[in-house]
Order: C-alpha cells, then structure tokens, then sequence
C-alpha cells in the first residue's frame, strides 16, 4: 500500500515533466525585437471584462504569498525539528526539549495553519482572475495543485472524507513531492510572466 500511494506522486510528477514543457514558451532576451513570439506581450495581463491594463493585483500576490508563508510556518519548523532530531547527534535531554516545544508550537501555532490556509484561497482566486497571463499556463497548474492541497487539509481537519479514504488523503497531503512540484511550477510559472 505504501508503495501505490509513493507511486502516485512520482508517475504525476513524470507527467507533468513530459507535457511541462510543452505548454511552457521559451524566454526571449529583452533586447531582441518583439515579434508574436515574445514572450512579454503588450496585452496578456488584460483582463477580458476590464479594459485597462492591471497589473496592480501584484498587491494580492504578494499578499497571498506571505500569508502562504505564515499559515505554513508552523508546519515546516515541526519538520525541521523532527528531522534535528532524527539526523543530528544532540544529547537525550536537548531532543526532549526540542519534542516539547515543538508539541507546543503545534498545539497553539496549527490553528493558524487550519484557518489561514482556507481564508487565502479567496485572496488567491481573486489574484488569480484579475491578472491572468496569456503567455503561460503554469500558474494555472499552480493554483490547481494548491486547491487541491487545500481540500485535502479540509477534509482531514473538519473530517469530512470517510474514514475508509481519510488516511490517504492525509499521505497525499503530506506528500513532499507533490509541495516541491506545487513550489516549482508557482515560481516558473511566476518567473515566465515577470
């Protein structure tokens, strides 16, 4: 069973590498003349309703981002801990020590990672549709990773899932290949439209 559900992120993975790069245009140097194949057009962060150009929604981007950022903090010192504590040689009583604030970092810190994450989601639909890119579809594959990171937590977390698919939805959102390939594809797909 362990072995399908490592199977599962790994043949994603693969698929995304193989059709990637076919829906990603390659980078033309700024100094060379702007034809239809560059990759910077004059329209493509116009938004179909609205006739002005707005790039403004960077803003909720970067809100977004940070606030990503802070729901998150809580779960990636609870790995770094835990990985301090299995690879480095401390004594018995500074890993005790690391365990305890670490179950305490969790018990008061987890609930900004429970509720945050699900109130982004808004910010990042709104950033989303307000300054679509033409040129790439990668942030689109960005933000349905992330979506589909988000259900997952839900379901864990408010138990909405049967308890027969409850422990594989929680490997799956805990896969850390599947948040590397989530990291990857937002900042290539963010660097492209820069």
């Amino acid at each position: 069973m362990k072995k399908q559900i490592l199977n599962a992120p790994i043949l994603l993975f693969a698929l995304f590498l193989c059709l990637g790069g076919h829906y990603v245009p390659t980078a033309i140097a700024d100094d060379h003349p702007k034809g239809n194949w560059h990759l910077e057009q004059e329209d493509q962060h116009s938004i179909p309703f609205l006739e002005t150009d707005n790039e403004g929604t960077e803003t909720a981007g970067q809100i977004a981002a940070w606030l990503l950022l802070v729901a998150n903090l809580p779960v990636a010192l609870s790995i770094l801990i835990k990985w301090i504590n299995r690879i480095m040689p401390l004594g018995a009583e500074l890993k005790s020590s690391l365990s305890n604030f670490n179950r305490f970092q969790k018990k008061h810190l987890m609930i900004v990672h429970y509720y945050l994450n699900p109130a982004i989601f808004g910010i990042v639909v709104w950033h989303y549709i307000s300054s679509r890119c033409l040129s790439t579809s990668l942030p689109e594959w960005g933000l349905f990773l992330l979506v589909g990171f988000m259900t997952c937590g839900i379901l864990i977390k408010f138990k909405l899932c049967p308890k027969a698919f409850r422990k594989a939805v929680h490997q799956l959102h805990t896969q850390p290949l599947i948040f590397v390939t989530l990291i990857l594809v937002l900042t290539v797909g963010h660097t492209i439209i820069d």
